[in-house]
């Protein structure tokens, strides 16, 4: 009888094994549209609603989708039904546990939810392959500080508000530490080309991907003009150049880092905000 109950529980173990399934979690940005739908099971999230992602997500199996409202309070920290926060949650507890795990993939406003979240908990019981923020917005955005200052006051739409106070400069960098991850890397590729014609550029300061400056896209420790592409890794950014008395003179910028992101692929001139939501390939 004792080798029959071994051979059981072996059995039972094995079952487990064959059945473990890595999901790949896509958590989208900022858009005027409620990408939210319910995740209750590991057959839930399995398309595109409204089409953030261009309808689906190409090369990789196991994708699911996770949609939020932007409107509900708190923005990108919001634990409300259907809010960023808590949908982030109800994935990891459903596709990210027991023999499970999960790899996440997010784009702009993503990274903020997905930093943010990871910052401020440890969640016991969840398995996290890899993390990758691509265009992270978790150093904010200066067009969601004008957003927040002027266009709501004019009238003109911001989400209700909730998702732009937080993916603001300040909102960003002041809802939770970014030194902390709880002993995960975020893994984050940029660009340096634009969506907009350069019109948005004139609004955000040192190099830019048409929405979002360097301080964000390279992880940079505080806001300022970063004047130079992001670098592979989580060193600090450093940058020379002529100054004082007719040029003489050699100054010195450096750029530092929060330690748990790390810097995989700069896509330049070419690679604009949106580019870099395919950008999930890249190691």
């Amino acid at each position: 009888m004792r080798k029959i109950a071994f051979l059981t529980v072996m059995l039972l173990i094995a079952s487990q094994g064959l059945s473990a399934t890595t999901y790949r979690l896509f958590v989208h940005g900022r858009s005027g549209d409620n990408h939210c739908r319910a995740l209750t099971s590991t057959s839930s999230g399995t398309s595109d609603y409204r089409n953030y992602w261009g309808g689906a997500v190409k090369g990789l199996q196991n994708v699911r989708y996770v949609g939020f409202d932007g409107t509900r309070n708190g923005g990108a920290y919001s634990w409300d039904t259907c809010g960023a926060q808590k949908q982030l949650n109800d994935a990891l507890r459903v596709f990210c546990t027991g023999s499970n795990d999960c790899e996440i993939y997010t784009h702009s406003t993503g990274g903020l939810v997905v930093a943010a979240y990871f910052g401020l908990h440890n969640p016991s019981g969840v398995h996290i392959r890899r993390i990758q923020l691509m265009a992270s917005a978790a150093g904010g955005s200066e067009l969601a500080d004008i957003s927040t200052r002027y266009l709501g006051w004019l009238g003109f739409d911001t989400l209700g508000g909730e998702l732009d106070q937080s993916v603001s400069t300040r909102g960003a960098r002041n809802g939770f530490n970014h030194y902390q991850s709880h002993g995960r890397t975020f893994y984050t590729t940029s660009g340096e080309g634009t969506d907009y014609f350069y019109t948005t550029s004139a609004f955000l300061p040192g190099h830019d991907d048409g929405v979002l400056a360097n301080h964000s896209l390279c992880n940079v420790n505080k806001v300022k003009a970063v004047k130079q592409s992001c670098t592979r890794g989580n060193g600090r950014l450093s940058r020379s150049y002529r100054c004082g008395f007719l040029w003489l003179k050699t100054c010195h910028d450096y750029s530092y880092r929060w330690s748990p992101y790390y810097t995989v692929y700069a896509g330049g001139s070419g690679h604009s905000h949106r580019d870099a939501n395919s950008d999930y390939n890249r190691r």
